[in-house]
């Protein structure tokens, strides 16, 4: 499943203190997202730290080896760190929520692991959130939120991942919310489809092409904050508008995406 080249652009390039988020539910196409993301830093030299289950370890090594990175030279220099995710996250989490100075003593050991070795800039993956999100999202937004304290220092970028459907109803407001966290949404997978959908939606639910075009642009100036592909913002506006509409919008879109064309209304 191909990056779109936005978002290739994005994972090779990012700016200091990027703060980057991606839906997937596919893992083969998240390994091929932080590959991307991973594996062009370190060809440039940049240090990093990926923190994620160990089957993601696994997939991401995969990843970056069909990158032409020797994985095994750069865990060994240090360039490199791999961590798990749930074990990590367990060593800053006090009473279900975040403990902000452990949380500090924990990523500042491993940043000064990796710059030790002669890596002043790096680029972190991590899907904590992911693990937390489910059980409790004021604690995930929490995590976030220290997150974007460390990525105040202009050497370092971000990667997060969480597996969301996002055409998925019951969890939009909180794809929502957390990508208010970030500087940047990632396009889904399959994104022309994705755009594809969320247009025939729009069309299906507001009328004609062109005054369903017109109103998704006007609506979507007001989703303002974090970057993001139009498809994603199209739906995120709408839920400030009505959750009704919202809603069969975003069934229709879902219906589209997945190759299922919704009923006609009543």
């Amino acid at each position: 499943m191909a990056i779109v080249p936005l978002a290739a652009e994005t994972l090779r390039s990012p700016s200091p203190c990027d703060h980057l988020i991606q839906a997937y539910t596919d893992d083969a196409f998240l390994a091929e997202t932080v590959g991307e993301f991973i594996a062009t830093g370190l060809k440039v030299n940049e240090g990093a730290i990926i923190i994620a289950t160990p089957k993601h370890l696994g997939l991401f090594g995969d990843s970056l080896q069909a990158l032409r990175i020797d994985v095994a030279a750069a865990t060994a220099g240090n360039q490199i760190l791999l961590l798990d995710a749930e074990r990590t996250l367990e060593r800053f989490m006090v009473d279900g929520r975040p403990d902000r100075t452990a949380f500090f003593e924990v990523i500042t050991s491993a940043l000064e692991h990796v710059r030790r070795a002669g890596y002043p800039r790096l680029r972190l993956y991590g899907e904590m959130v992911d693990l937390l999100w489910a059980s409790d999202l004021d604690a995930t937004v929490e995590l976030e939120q220290l997150w974007n304290e460390v990525l105040k220092d202009p050497t370092l970028s971000l990667l997060c991942a969480y597996r969301l459907d996002p055409v998925e109803r019951r969890v939009q407001g909180v794809l929502r919310r957390v990508t208010r966290c970030h500087s940047h949404l990632l396009p889904a997978e399959d994104y022309e489809v994705f755009e594809a959908a969320v247009t025939e939606a729009y069309r299906d639910v507001f009328g004609t092409p062109s005054d369903a075009d017109a109103l998704r642009n006007l609506i979507v100036k007001f989703e303002s904050g974090t970057t993001m592909p139009p498809a994603h913002a199209a739906l995120f506006a709408l839920q400030d508008l009505s959750r009704s509409i919202a809603s069969d919008v975003g069934a229709r879109a879902a219906a589209y995406y997945r190759g299922r064309r919704p009923r006609a209304r009543a």
